[in-house]
């Protein structure tokens, strides 16, 4: 029994991930055939940050774990390590080559749900120790592979953690509570510190749900003691998590203040579904990422946990307590204050649903807890029955369910029956055992057809990118042979991710994270840079005064057939030292921005004359300051076309400034877009500045414009750039290189000629974090020329030394402190009082 006890915990896991790896065999889904998996998050986020993270590791990267100079021309990176890759699976990726980043991020997603499925198990024998082994695998199967794990999971790696804490928490509090002893107490908090560190996120969730178990443990628990007892050891549970939060604390505070200063995403009302498409569900092979919570635990755990409150083989209470927690854990989900609660008080753009697995979890504890006591009421089985079919008959249509959802039910409903059967009518040992063995063969296929399903489904509704190939690898040689930081950046563009420059390397300006801080976004949007995604991504409009200014001295760029090459170009210094007063451009909007931070007048903003196509309706007006409003009255013909005509120095080139403008400009005979029209909604979306083509031989422009909603321009749409101009303050920047420049992880160090009053002024924008020391002496905040980093210095100023340092780090180190500080005297408190309780005890003498 103990043998086949130990095995059950690794059997779980193996399973677990042999279900998974054949759903995706059959459906041919990468790594075993044509069907790409990199959608949403896990293409555009997961899989750059962990390639960016063996880089790191490997020493392929300037940035270090404080500071990432590969994104956004310099950003803060302990935020994107704790929210994408700061868990123990992450350093997978070291074991695989560079080219099979994809391949490392599906075999972390593998592991983590072979360790959601053992931690289960054995939380689950810890609970039921003398029910069958197999069972409780067949159990830890069933929540590692629930509809949250293989649908939302599947594509969000970093959620899975949530996955596997969710029991563990369970478990190790279930440890504390029996084991009153130093062991337990001082395991424990390290454990959960390594999960907070993993994904604080779900992590939280998981741990609210393991509160909750541990009420309805404490007030169900048959074996629990006297009410002082149990009172005393949710104590303990209590102390133990919240000892794990402050040792975690040293990485959690510094991503809070991250978070913080993060870009806020636009505010979110969250709206109830309806209760069918709520517990539809709950059957297995339904799919509804980003709409629904996926509850499925798979037919046979379902049905199990319906038998649970009419099992008379359990206690009364324990039935009571246990049904209503579970009750009320599911309408907290649909209620919008303990919506709220769940997630962390920032009701999320996505799935609004991500705390799922913790019900699937309660399910499962819950399925297990009747299955150990047996079934064998006629009502606890007949019940669950008539509970699922009338389930699977109104859901039967639900856009959520597959075609392997109305196979798969009704298939392991009869398997369920027939095994119960077996089991209930006592037949011969080889029966039973010829039972079990169905059973696990069917969940298992059950879950490879959940996958299966899942999958496809999925792939219906999002576009999959196909993994690392020939392209990239030729992208990051490219970038490779150019590179020469700090001397000159290398961008790779976004032809595979918004994350390229994490993904294929150099120092580009894209950026896509939940941790964007927001002076950066700002800062970027005044220079003419576009955002996506709620704010949190950077659109680079590869603009040359920008090149130039950032230091930007190659490009990786894709002509009309796809071919990729590296386009040079002259670039000023990443740091430059000009006039002690700052030279601030007279020209509106992004391009004053601009040559305030290039440090010469390069751009002529000329006046523009409006004029709407004939057939349009269109009505423009320049009443509000700055601003060129174009409304579109309703129920006229769209798209509706205008006009933008002025005339510029000959031979310029033409920049559009639209940040807010939905709509499409006619550049070089095909229309291009600015910003999708959903895209007007201000904070949300801005548009980059866009290439116009040039000015005719005489200077006179003529650009076409349309759109299909109201939207704006600014009144200095367009900016006409003077290319001789542009290279001659390249020339002068180029002159202006201090003595010396050294760009470590996270710092800047300068050694600057003793001479006049001046400003350093350096490529970077200054998030949150940075300080400068001159010759030395207090650090002070630096300021800002056009949004780059600055700091003015005296005639007799020789050095220049900026650092960057997480906000919140002190703090988050003394509280790690004082967390091992409390551990070390409850530990040494309990030593003390088990050795007098030792001292205590009398001694019996031997009888002779």
């Amino acid at each position: 029994m103990a043998v086949r006890g130990r095995m059950a915990v690794p059997g779980a896991a193996l399973a677990a991930v042999a279900a998974v790896i054949l759903g995706g065999l059959l459906r041919g889904t990468y790594p075993f055939g044509a069907h790409g998996r990199n959608i949403l998050d896990l293409r555009q986020q997961f899989i750059p940050m962990h390639a960016y993270l063996r880089d790191l590791v490997t020493g392929d990267v300037p940035g270090d774990f404080f500071f990432n100079w590969s994104s956004g021309y310099g950003v803060p990176y302990i935020g994107d390590f704790m929210a994408y890759n700061g868990a123990a699976l992450s350093w997978i990726v070291l074991l695989f080559p560079r080219d099979k980043i994809d391949l490392a991020l599906y075999v972390i997603m593998l592991a983590a749900i072979a360790a959601a499925a053992a931690a289960m198990t054995a939380y689950l024998r810890m609970l039921r120790p003398r029910a069958p082994d197999w069972l409780a695998a067949v159990a830890g199967v069933s929540y590692a592979t629930c509809g949250w794990a293989l649908d939302d999971g599947g594509y969000m790696t970093g959620w899975l953690y949530g996955l596997i804490a969710f029991p563990l928490i369970c478990l190790l509090c279930e440890w504390v509570r029996r084991r009153r002893t130093v062991l337990p107490l001082v395991v424990a908090p390290f454990v959960i510190a390594l999960f907070w560190y993993s994904h604080f996120y779900t992590v939280y969730m998981a741990t609210l749900g393991a509160a909750l178990v541990l009420i309805a443990r404490v007030l169900s628990d048959p074996d629990g003691g006297s009410w002082r007892h149990r009172f005393t050891g949710s104590v303990r549970c209590l102390v133990v998590v919240v000892i794990g939060i402050a040792l975690s604390a040293p990485l959690l505070v510094p991503t809070f203040k991250s978070v913080g200063y993060a870009r806020p995403s636009p505010d979110e009302h969250f709206d109830a579904i309806s209760w069918l498409s709520f517990f539809g569900r709950l059957l297995p092979a339904s799919e509804g990422v980003g709409k629904t919570p996926g509850l499925a635990v798979g037919t046979v755990l379902l049905l199990a946990a319906l038998s649970f409150p009419f099992n008379r083989r359990i206690a009364q209470r324990e039935r009571v307590v246990w049904s209503t927690v579970i009750l009320l854990t599911t309408i907290s989900m649909q209620i919008p204050l303990t919506h709220e609660i769940w997630h962390g008080f920032d009701t999320p753009n996505g799935n609004p649903f991500r705390q799922a697995f913790v019900v699937a979890g309660m399910l499962v504890i819950t399925g297990w807890l009747s299955l150990a006591a047996g079934v064998r009421d006629l009502a606890a089985i007949a019940v669950p029955v008539v509970l699922l079919l009338a389930l699977y008959g109104v859901a039967f249509g639900a856009w959520s369910t597959t075609p392997l959802t109305h196979v798969v039910v009704p298939a392991m409903m009869v398997v369920a029956v027939l095994v119960w059967a077996a089991w209930r009518w006592r037949p011969s040992r080889l029966v039973r055992r010829a039972a079990a063995g169905l059973l696990v063969v069917a969940v298992l296929a059950e879950v490879t057809a959940s996958t299966y399903a899942i999958d496809d489904a999925r792939a219906a509704r999002y576009t999959a990118a196909q993994p690392w190939g020939p392209q990239q690898a030729q992208a990051r040689a490219l970038g490779l042979s150019a590179q020469d930081w700090p001397r000159q950046r290398v961008s790779a563009g976004a032809f595979s991710t918004v994350n390229d420059p994490m993904l294929i390397g150099g120092q580009g300006a894209e950026y896509y994270s939940s941790t964007i801080p927001d002076e950066l976004t700002e800062a970027l949007i005044n220079l003419g840079f576009g955002v996506s995604a709620f704010g949190r991504a950077v659109v680079d409009p590869a603009n040359p005064v920008l090149d130039a200014t950032f230091s930007v001295g190659a490009r990786i760029r894709a002509d009309g057939q796809d071919e990729l090459h590296l386009v040079r170009s002259p670039a000023s210094p990443f740091v430059t030292v000009r006039p002690g007063k700052t030279w601030v451009s007279a020209n509106p909007g992004v391009f004053g921005v601009q040559e305030t931070a290039f440090g010469a007048d390069v751009y002529a903003v000329p006046k523009l004359t409006v004029t709407p196509a004939a057939a349009s309706r269109l009505a423009i007006s320049d009443r509000r300051p700055g601003l060129l409003t174009i409304a579109l009255p309703a129920g006229a013909p769209a798209p509706a076309e205008f006009r933008l005509v002025g005339r510029c120095r000959p031979g310029s080139q033409l920049y559009l400034s639209g940040p807010r403008f939905a709509g499409e400009a006619l550049v070089n005979g095909q229309w291009t877009s600015l910003l999708p029209p959903q895209g007007k909604r201000l904070g949300t979306y801005s548009g980059a500045l866009m290439s116009a083509g040039p000015a005719d031989a005489n200077g006179a422009f003529d650009l076409r414009l349309r759109t299909s909603v109201s939207t704006q321009l600014p009144v200095g749409a367009i900016g006409c750039l003077d290319r001789v101009k542009l290279d001659q303050a390249i020339t002068r920047l180029e002159q202006s290189q201090p003595a010396a420049v050294q760009v470590g992880g996270h710092s800047i160090n300068v050694r600057l000629t003793p001479g006049t009053q001046a400003r350093v002024v350096m490529g970077v924008v200054p998030t949150p974090g940075w300080r400068c020391q001159l010759d030395g002496q207090a650090a002070r905040k630096p300021t800002q020329v056009g949004g780059l980093m600055a700091i003015a210095v005296g005639p007799q100023t020789t050095e220049v030394a900026c650092t960057y340092r997480p906000a919140g780090l002190r703090l988050g180190l003394l509280v790690g402190a004082a967390g091992l500080l409390s551990l070390l005297a409850a530990a040494a408190l309990l030593v003390l009082r088990e050795r007098r309780n030792h001292e205590m005890t009398p001694t019996v003498p031997p009888v002779r």
